[in-house]
């Protein structure tokens, strides 16, 4: 479906965030989205002395402050918050470049099995993490290979009846774009959002930012991709994603603060966006 098709009308019903710290003062977002993703980053692998993803994943977030037991009081206090577990990491410090494809495959779903049960066991019915969220922006494979073994690991955890991962979702950046491309199209039926993120492209007008999305969407589906933007933001992108606002054109927001500070309210960027709802 193109997003120029001519009764397409998308409600904006979900904001994320990838966070390493505890969100404190959220009430203005808790009143415009019916769905809050905060999403932990990152969960990143070990690398052997020739530079290859092991896949053993460990948390590089703040276990203490997102502790399982803070996380529990976080999700009793606000219904709407999902927590998503990010797996992978930022720049060339955390590439994908895995080791024998079995083996890193079993790796990374053993690893990434005992975060998940470690935040989920402090419920006795309930759980912590809600989903899982794939963010490599340097990746050293073929695009089949990425396809393969992220798609497997996705699929054996989305459908592990002892984890309740409940929604997945992929961030795509203009550098690696064919990789996640490829990814989805594979696995189009388990992954459920395209968090799109725009801070290592030029884009010098709301309407190349528009045309921008109505490719994404042409790639990805009207109710999948979620535009992002930064801190410190580009007005074009904030400009371009309050147009897509104004005419119900996407699904949600979501936010990538590269200085890891919990949120702010109180920034120009996000308080434009929030009076367009």
């Amino acid at each position: 479906m193109s997003i120029d098709d001519s009764n397409i009308s998308v409600d904006l019903t979900i904001y994320r965030e990838y966070i390493l710290h505890l969100p404190i003062e959220f009430n203005e977002i808790k009143a415009k989205f019916q769905k809050i993703d905060f999403i932990l980053g990152f969960a990143s692998e070990d690398y052997n002395i020739q530079g290859k993803g092991t896949g053993y994943f460990k948390p590089t977030w703040n276990v203490d402050d997102l502790s399982p037991e803070k996380l529990k009081t976080l999700k009793e206090n606000n219904p709407q918050v999902r927590v998503i577990l990010s797996i992978g990491g930022v720049g060339t410090e955390y590439p994908f470049n895995p080791i024998e494809k079995h083996q890193w495959i079993s790796n990374a779903l053993n690893s990434i099995r005992q975060i998940i049960i470690q935040y989920d066991r402090i419920y006795r019915y309930h759980n912590i993490i809600d989903g899982i969220d794939i963010h490599y922006d340097v990746i050293k494979s073929s695009r089949n290979e990425f396809s393969y073994l992220i798609g497997d690991v996705i699929k054996q955890l989305k459908n592990d009846t002892r984890l309740f991962i409940n929604v997945v979702s992929i961030a795509p950046t203009a550098h690696v774009q064919s990789y996640y491309h490829k990814l989805y199209s594979d696995h189009k039926d388990i992954i459920d959002l395209v968090d799109y993120q725009f801070y290592n492209q030029k884009i010098y007008s709301k309407d190349e930012f528009v045309e921008l999305y109505k490719n994404l969407v042409g790639a990805y589906g009207s109710y999948k991709v979620l535009p992002g933007y930064s801190n410190p933001y580009d007005p074009i992108i904030i400009e371009g994603i309050i147009y897509l606002i104004k005419n119900k054109l996407i699904p949600g927001i979501f936010y990538w603060n590269p200085n890891n500070s919990t949120i702010d309210t109180n920034t120009s960027s996000l308080e434009n966006i929030l009076q367009n709802l």
